[in-house]
């Protein structure tokens, strides 16, 4: 499967490689792109520039015209003599200005002015108070110098509005001397911006004190044309402009330049800016939004070279994965069939490679296990009691080591009966112990009961004058002995009659008071061993072990089929523990 995954990695290297080539590939040109758009706009405010340069020539020579009219001199002429009536002058002059220019919208005029040699107003044409005159406004830059005989323009912001205006002189009759000065405002409105628009080829706005007055786009999408371009306005200082601004306007990604107009108005943060269209970004999103199914024409797509490519690559791969996986794999199904048939007796793990030939090797070493695996241990063999019926009561139960009082077949009793005392007639007189209790049920007796006979020294061969030496042991009888007075009958079925008239009886072996007694020691032998490790026996009482012993003997013998079951107590990592033996015979 190496060459598989080479191959496969190869593929995903060069997808890789392919994928950020075309994402990459766009960048460049889309920066390209951008520098030429912001050299178009630079060249469109520098045909804004030669334009405004232009109309100011232009409405500077119309206004030297209507200051060489001569009935338009002469009443500046008598109004700054203060030789005639104001109100005369001032209808006069209008009259004038109506006859000369009948229609001022038709001509982008927007206001006419005559003033006298002192600045005063002496009649308005235009605007919204055509009817007032008497006020003095030498102080504009342009009227000052039209009064001193220039021809000048400027640009005012005037009540939200930007105007452009021209001044000229208006001379005396005798061409003597400056009698007044005549100006005329246009306004920079929607009809200026589209002309802009029209001539340049690039949408148009104009700002004044921080809003867009005037603009060729729809309303709303250059509302933060004027922030950003106050944000520039060092630019602005230094290069009479900004440089390509990029703007976003709804879903529309623009280019902005913004330039100052001259004169007054530059003083109120008036401004006209130039936008153009900026390029698609080169993101995935933005290539594929661009697609036109012309791009995907036969005679301009490589759909030929792009599909041979591909299948060449789909079928290398398939061959490599069946030369590398999918034989391999069928010649060990194979294989495994015959191992499981007897046909062969191991797999031929050295003509697999790689995983595969692992996996042979494993079934390899699992047959070689099995074959040569030893008998099976016997189902009571190291059986945990805890993983039969679960730790309860803080106890643990595990089987006894070998060597141990409970690793027998047989159980040990906690005691066994007394059995009965049986005497032969001594050969010489010598004293023979009592036999000592045995573990083990005492077989019939095969001889009948002597007659009766005073227990006395006599009898156990003692002289009547003779003592034991202080050398010689001396022989406790057994209790059950010590029980029995002199001429009494020891007999296992019959009752006994004691001296005193009270009647005795030999008890007969009880399983079930052995089995208590057992369990009552193992009790004892868990507290004292708990103790001893220094383990807490809060709530550990005697009843609740019992019955948890006698719970756990009836669950394992109704399990595993035994007689009994025996239990003994050890330490377990430092705690005591119980160990289960299940008895069988």
């Amino acid at each position: 499967m190496f060459l598989s995954k080479i191959w496969f990695i190869l593929i995903a290297l060069v997808s890789a490689v392919a994928v950020t080539f075309a994402l990459v590939a766009p960048s460049p040109a889309v920066r390209k792109l951008e520098a030429l758009e912001g050299q178009r706009l630079d060249r469109a405010q520098y045909a804004a520039e030669e334009m405004f340069k232009v109309d100011a020539h232009k409405w500077i020579d119309r206004v030297s015209k209507l200051g060489r009219d001569a009935i338009i001199s002469e009443s500046l002429d008598a109004a700054s003599r203060g030789s005639g009536e104001y109100s005369v002058i001032h209808r006069t002059i209008q009259d004038r200005f109506r006859t000369l220019i009948p229609d001022l919208a038709s001509g982008g005029i927007d206001e006419i002015v005559a003033l006298d040699n002192k600045g005063r107003v002496i009649a308005r044409v235009g605007g919204d108070n055509e009817k007032e005159y008497g006020d003095y406004i030498a102080g504009a830059e342009v009227v000052a110098d039209a009064l001193r005989g220039y021809l000048s323009d400027d640009v005012w912001g005037i009540g939200g509005k930007l105007e452009r205006v021209a001044g000229a002189p208006v001379l005396s009759k005798g061409k003597d001397r400056i009698v007044g000065a005549i100006y005329v405002g246009a306004e920079t409105g929607p009809a200026f911006v589209e002309r802009l628009k029209k001539n340049l080829d690039v949408d148009v706005a104009l700002l004044l004190r921080g809003k867009v007055i005037a603009s060729t786009r729809a309303p709303g999408e250059v509302d933060a044309l004027p922030t950003l371009v106050l944000q520039h306005t060092k630019d602005i200082e230094t290069l009479t402009r900004t440089h390509a601004l990029p703007l976003v306007a709804g879903q529309d990604k623009l280019l902005v330049v913004a330039a100052p107009f001259a004169g007054q108005a530059g003083e109120q943060q008036a401004y006209y800016a130039l936008i153009g269209e900026q390029p698609a970004k080169s993101d995935l999103k933005a290539l594929l939004t661009n697609v036109s199914s012309d791009d995907l024409k036969w005679d301009r797509f490589p759909w030929v070279p792009l599909g041979v490519v591909t299948f060449a690559m789909i079928a290398i791969g398939l061959f490599l994965q069946r030369w590398e996986v999918e034989s391999p794999l069928g010649r060990l199904r194979r294989e495994l069939q015959r191992l499981a048939g007897g046909d062969i007796h191991r797999i031929e793990d050295s003509h697999y490679r790689a995983k595969i030939g692992g996996l042979a090797r494993d079934v390899n070493a699992a047959v070689e296990r099995f074959t040569h695996a030893p008998a099976p241990r016997s189902e009571m063999t190291g059986k945990d009691l805890n993983a039969i019926l679960g730790p309860s009561g803080g106890s643990t139960f595990d089987l006894p080591p070998a060597g141990s009082a409970f690793s027998g077949s047989t159980p040990a009793p906690a005691f066994s009966p007394p059995m009965a005392p049986a005497f032969s007639p001594p050969a010489a007189p010598s004293f023979a112990p009592p036999p000592l209790p045995s573990f083990s049920q005492p077989p019939p007796p095969t001889f009948s009961a002597p007659l009766p006979q005073p227990f006395s020294a006599a009898a156990l061969g003692l002289g009547g004058g003779s003592s034991l030496s202080s050398a010689e042991p001396s022989i406790k009888p057994a209790p059950w002995a010590q029980q029995l007075p002199a001429g009494a009958l020891v007999d296992n079925d019959a009752d006994r009659q004691m001296p005193d008239g009270e009647a005795t009886r030999v008890v007969p072996y009880d399983l079930q008071e052995e089995e208590d007694a057992h369990f009552r020691h193992v009790f004892d032998d868990f507290v004292e061993t708990k103790r001893s490790c220094g383990e807490p026996i809060t709530g550990l009482t005697q009843v609740k072990f019992l019955q948890k012993l006698r719970d756990n003997k009836t669950a394992l013998v109704s399990k595993h089929g035994c007689r009994t079951v025996r239990f003994s107590v050890y330490v377990k990592d430092g705690k005591a523990a119980l160990r289960a033996t299940p008895i069988r015979d």
